[in-house]
């Protein structure tokens, strides 16, 4: 049966009514066997009428498009292979769709086209949408070269359709395609090509899409200083970056990977050719909120070369999509101009991996919770009543409010005596220097000592710069930060009592004793993951009246734990002292911790006797505990009782 609609009423844009109507068909019949070679076989489906027949045709290009194919005559060479484009009308996107069949398809060489035709053209029934159809064709001489096509067809097919989408993107590509003729995109060109043939087993065709990306992303600016051996040699490693971490990750996702490499280069520059550290990283995120850039990389950088500073505009950093693997890439000095030296350069390969590792920010959502008025009115009469006498100290009550993009918020009560003659909570602050800037809320009377002097409750907030707040990996230290806000308020008020803080200033006592040991033997350790750890101590009481040397004891362990754990099965290790008894493990997999705490509950030891500490670093999870007992039997049944679980939860 005969399609009554497969006519496809069509119209060109160079139709006219003034024109040749018998030519005008004829480019219009052309268009309409082209579509009939590339849209999908359902598309001239009957209907059961002709309005339905039009809007089932609209749907189908809507999913179509852009459409991106190719055909062949034969498998006979030499022969010609033709290569179709439809998509919504875009000035010059026939350009571009030529630039890249001919230029691209075959890297290194500019393929012989034999035929060209593109048109522009509405559906009669669509007016207002407006399509271009393209179509080039190519002559072969050979299998081999039709195979190179067919292995190369699916990347480039991929930037072809961004690019027929976005004048953007189009252009971009056109310019770096603009450059193949150039010596410098030709050596790189034929320098990944080598790559390929020498070693197929590391590098396949999908190198060349890489190396499009890298010159994409990269500033002219960047290619012009460097050598075309340099770029090839970012390329090269960043592609294997990327596929190893590919593979890694099928295995086991749930693990944090990362690769580095540091290689020294030379760069062209205003003063001559200078010499500095090139570094690539690849990295794969956990969780979609985590971000990685400029200024974690070279924190961590400087954490071992203080004098390192960056290149200007040399860094760049590729992340594919929703792919969670970034790869990141900066160049180095040092400001004084000297050379990196071996140990330099040792240095970084040893220790800059784990610490890249820890310093991955953790973009976190805004907390929006409004104040409770009830919880600060209870608060103002607790503060009141600790007023009983001319002689006592103004009492403060300090809680943390909220983060915003350059500053920490604290709401603060306080409650003093109001002797004659004292200035207002606002003339003392307008008199000092301070770092927190004053924010009004309100100011009561709450009685009288003696009945005569005003006991006055004030309610503020104060706003703090987080700028020097911001620990390794990016989270703010908010412990340190209202320790700031406490003494600037004796600044400005004069000697207060912290109601809130009497816990805290214990934990900070304790903390910086143990530093202090830790300073005192001279030991290298990562600052984040010791505050870590000890803020992980449970029962919280253990966080003031824990022996600093225990908790120095038990970190010391950790560190040689991370130093011996090879990534698989778990470690565990014990120490035993006349009263304490120490056991750390390290397991990968996050869920044995459940089941380790769940088996220690049934022992039913005294909460005073059983300190704990964890901490996540490096992907994997370190448990620590410290027991005081002395009975050796009781000590071997509890650490037998975590190697049980181990044993039984960990798979190696």
């Amino acid at each position: 049966m005969t399609n009554p609609y497969e006519s496809l009423p069509i119209t060109t844009l160079f139709d006219s009514p003034e024109g040749d109507e018998e030519s005008n068909q004829n480019y219009r019949d052309i268009t309409l066997r082209t579509l009939k070679k590339i849209l999908p076989k359902n598309f001239f489906e009957i209907q059961e009428n002709e309005e339905a027949f039009y809007r089932h045709q609209q749907g189908i290009l809507k999913q179509v498009m852009p459409l991106i194919t190719f055909s062949t005559s034969s498998r006979k060479f030499p022969g010609t292979i033709s290569f179709f484009a439809l998509s919504k009308y875009r000035p010059s996107s026939f350009k571009f769709f030529f630039e890249m069949i001919s230029r691209w398809l075959a890297p290194g060489k500019r393929l012989n086209v034999v035929l060209v035709y593109a048109s522009d053209f509405r559906l009669i029934y669509s007016s207002e949408e407006v399509y271009t159809i393209c179509e080039v064709m190519i002559s072969l001489e050979s299998e081999s070269e039709f195979d190179e096509i067919q292995r190369n067809f699916p990347i480039i097919g991929t930037e072809i359709t961004l690019g027929m989408h976005s004048e953007f993107y189009a252009q971009r590509i056109l310019e770096i395609k603009g450059l193949s003729a150039d010596d410098k995109t030709a050596l790189i060109q034929s320098f990944i090509a080598s790559l390929v043939k020498r070693f197929p087993y590391a590098y396949d065709q999908d190198v060349f899409n890489e190396m499009q990306h890298v010159l994409v992303t990269c500033r002219d600016e960047f290619k012009a200083a460097r050598q075309s051996r340099h770029l090839s040699r970012i390329i090269s490693i960043q592609y294997l970056f990327r596929k190893s971490l590919r593979e890694a990750i099928k295995n086991k996702s749930h693990r944090r990977y990362l690769n580095l490499k540091i290689f020294r280069a030379l760069i062209k520059t205003q003063q001559g050719v200078k010499s500095v550290l090139g570094i690539l990283v690849g990295i794969n995120f956990l969780r979609e909120q985590e971000t990685f850039g400029q200024k974690h990389l070279m924190k961590a950088i400087q954490y071992y070369i203080p004098n390192a500073i960056s290149i200007d505009d040399s860094f760049f950093i590729h992340k594919l999509g929703n792919e969670n693997i970034c790869i990141a890439y900066i160049e180095i000095e040092k400001k004084n101009g000297e050379q990196f030296t071996p140990s330099d350069i040792k240095k970084l390969r040893k220790e800059l991996p784990s610490n890249l590792k820890n310093r991955v920010e953790q973009r976190l959502h805004h907390v929006f919770m409004p104040r409770n008025e009830e919880e600060v009115m209870r608060n103002i009469l607790t503060l009141s009543n600790q007023i009983k006498y001319v002689r006592d100290i103004p009492q403060v009550l300090i809680n943390f409010e909220e983060q915003a993009h350059s500053h920490l918020y604290f709401t603060v009560i306080l409650a003093r005596i109001l002797k004659p003659g004292h200035c207002s909570i606002a003339e003392l602050f307008q008199k000092s220097d301070t770092l927190i800037e004053y924010i009004p809320d309100r100011t009561k009377e709450m009685g009288f000592v003696r009945n005569k002097y005003v006991k006055e409750a004030s309610v503020f907030r104060v706003k703090l710069s987080k700028e020097g707040f911001l620990r390794d990996d990016h989270s703010i230290d908010l412990l340190n930060a209202r320790q700031i806000v406490v003494g600037e308020l004796c600044k400005v008020v004069g000697e207060i009592r912290d109601y809130n803080g009497g816990m805290i200033s214990k934990q900070n006592e304790l903390l910086s004793l143990i530093r202090e040991y830790l300073v005192i033997d001279g030991l290298d350790y990562d600052e984040n993951l010791f505050e870590n750890f000890f803020y992980s101590l449970a029962p919280v009481i253990a966080r003031t009246l824990l022996d600093p040397k225990s908790f120095k004891t038990l970190f010391l362990m950790l560190l040689e734990g991370l130093r011996e754990y090879k990534q698989e099965g778990f470690y565990l290790k014990s120490h035993s002292e006349s009263s304490h008894f120490y056991v750390l493990s390290i397991v990968e997999d996050l869920a044995a911790k459940e089941s380790i705490f769940e088996a220690i509950q049934k022992l039913e030891i005294p909460a005073v006797d059983l300190s704990s500490a964890c901490v996540k670093t490096h992907g994997n999870m370190c448990i620590g505990f410290i027991y005081c007992e002395s009975d050796i039997q009781k000590r071997e049944h509890f650490f037998h009782t975590i190697e049980s679980i181990l044993n039984t939860t960990v798979v190696f």
